[in-house]
């Protein structure tokens, strides 16, 4: 039986580890071709230096699944990197259908001058302004600016954009950080924007939400930090980006930020263990 995505090429970015890893395996489950970007092409990287996890580990691990993983080195803090990698795909495939904008440095201060989270939890004020820059350079301008980039090859191909975003978009609370929820939100409407834009070229662009995911950085934190009976693997975010994907009217979606527990329930997808964990949208809007 041809996997469903056999066909189907898609750029991933910040793929190296955590849920950028996840996303890619997911994709590499159901056949396609995956571009994996990140700053660890190999062995350990530089800036975080504890956590396991390269691209071209990465990579291997998607062809295994039954895809085709290829890992490309790239910073995109840097505009000119980043098309060079959409460049390339565009030279040796000649389409893109699926993009999705994960890379995100927003945490590698919580791990390199706040090792207690005691900065990460304190007021604006309190905080370093470099985790402003964190966010939005290395988060937003690189998904908006890695968009622009695929845009073109997205519309030949009436593909789908993704933006990985997190429910702290939702609503501030006076626990976490204002570039977070700033950060995220501006995630969450530049998919709603995008949208409106690429929506008479056929083009879906959605936000994703996972919940809480079981990545390197996560368990390697002290012991009672999290409570991981409602947890989810970083493959299960693959799975519903490949699920959405899959769906032959995934464009009644764009414009939408959805949530990969509750595409979970509407696809029919589990996640490792088989279980199918559950939507912390409630817990947020509380």
């Amino acid at each position: 039986m041809t996997p469903p995505l056999q066909h189907k090429v898609a750029l991933v970015t910040g793929a190296s580890r955590g849920i950028g890893r996840g996303v890619a395996l997911g994709l590499g489950e159901m056949g396609a071709t995956v571009y994996l970007t990140g700053r660890t092409l190999s062995g350990r990287s530089p800036q975080l230096p504890f956590l396991p996890g390269s691209l071209e580990d990465t990579a291997q691990e998607v062809t295994a699944l039954g895809g085709l993983g290829i890992a490309v080195k790239c910073d995109h803090t840097d505009d000119a990197q980043t098309r060079a990698v959409v460049e390339r795909i565009q030279n040796e495939q000649g389409r893109l259908d699926i993009l999705v904008n994960n890379v995100w440095g927003g945490y590698e201060g919580l791990h390199l001058w706040d090792e207690r989270g005691e900065q990460w939890n304190a007021p604006f004020w309190e905080q370093p302004t470099s985790i402003w820059d964190d966010m939005f350079t290395a988060g937003v301008r690189a998904h908006y600016v890695t968009s622009q980039c695929a845009a073109p090859l997205l519309i030949a191909a009436g593909g789908l954009m993704v933006g990985i975003s997190f429910f702290a978009a939702m609503r501030h609370r006076d626990t976490e950080g204002i570039a977070y929820f700033l950060a995220k939100n501006a995630t969450d409407q530049m998919a709603l924007a995008m949208a409106n834009h690429l929506r008479k070229h056929g083009v879906t662009s959605v936000s994703l939400y996972p919940g809480l995911v079981r990545t390197e950085a996560v368990l390697q934190a002290p012991a009672g930090t999290f409570d991981f009976s409602n947890s989810e693997s970083p493959q299960f975010i693959g799975r519903a980006v490949a699920a959405l994907a899959n769906d032959p009217n995934v464009f009644g979606k764009t414009g939408q930020v959805l949530v990969a527990a509750e595409l979970g329930e509407e696809y029919g997808f589990t996640d490792l263990d088989g279980k199918r964990p559950r939507s912390l949208r409630a817990d947020w809007e509380m």
